[in-house]
């Protein structure tokens, strides 16, 4: 009888050590932040050579970034066009146009898909996020 009392003790020994040692594990010195999540807006426009044109915008509603560029693929998948945003700092909620002043894309009816390449300031992290946006006439 005192050897399984013994067992039952080193068992229960045994149990309460792992479970004190687990509940003091050292927490992740890593924080964890944000992805980036960028918001596409659209504006119609009229082409100074006639027709309708298009101008995107967009803002980064998690985090702030350092933006390298944004490639946009048309509906037609006629060409992806890429927009140099040449390393400039935005803070969350900048807007941020897509396309240079006083410019705008042909207008075509569909989903457009954008691929933003960028850094996140917070860590310096390096991304690349997908997003589309559905333009109606």
């Amino acid at each position: 009888m005192k050897k399984v009392n013994y067992l039952m003790f080193v068992g229960v020994l045994l149990l309460s050590t792992s479970i004190l040692f687990s509940g003091c594990k050292k927490k992740s010195s890593t924080p964890d932040y944000p992805t980036p999540v960028f918001i596409v807006s659209a504006t119609t426009v009229q082409l100074q050579g006639g027709g309708d044109g298009v101008e995107f915008f967009t803002n980064c509603s998690s985090t702030d970034v350092k933006m390298t560029k944004v490639e946009i693929l048309d509906p037609i998948h006629s060409g992806v066009v890429t927009y140099n945003l040449n390393g400039t700092y935005y803070l969350k909620g900048d807007i941020i146009a897509l396309q240079a002043a006083n410019t705008a894309y042909t207008k075509e009816i569909g989903t457009y898909q954008f691929t933003f390449t960028g850094i996140r300031i917070a860590d310096n992290a390096g991304f690349t996020i997908v997003t589309t946006l559905n333009v109606a006439k």
